[in-house]
């Protein structure tokens, strides 16, 4: 959705990050979005224990913290 699009560059823009929308044909798809997500905290080596994992429907992007980018 292009105005989500546009607040994720703002919040960007204000923490010195650069946004890289997906390709809109795996944009319907959460799926591909959670396993990217995974594929580069696993990547980093970074793992959350099953009992330690769980689910916020309502999270908010700006609170996400995002400790496998460098």
């Amino acid at each position: 959705n292009r105005r989500l699009q546009e607040m994720l560059r703002t919040m960007c823009k204000a923490r010195g990050a650069e946004l890289c929308p997906t390709d809109e044909r795996y944009c319907i798809d959460n799926g591909a979005m959670i396993a990217q997500a995974g594929w580069e905290m696993l990547r980093v080596g970074q793992v959350t224990e099953l009992s330690q994992s769980g689910i916020t429907q309502r999270y908010r992007t700006d609170e996400v913290e995002v400790t496998w980018r460098v």
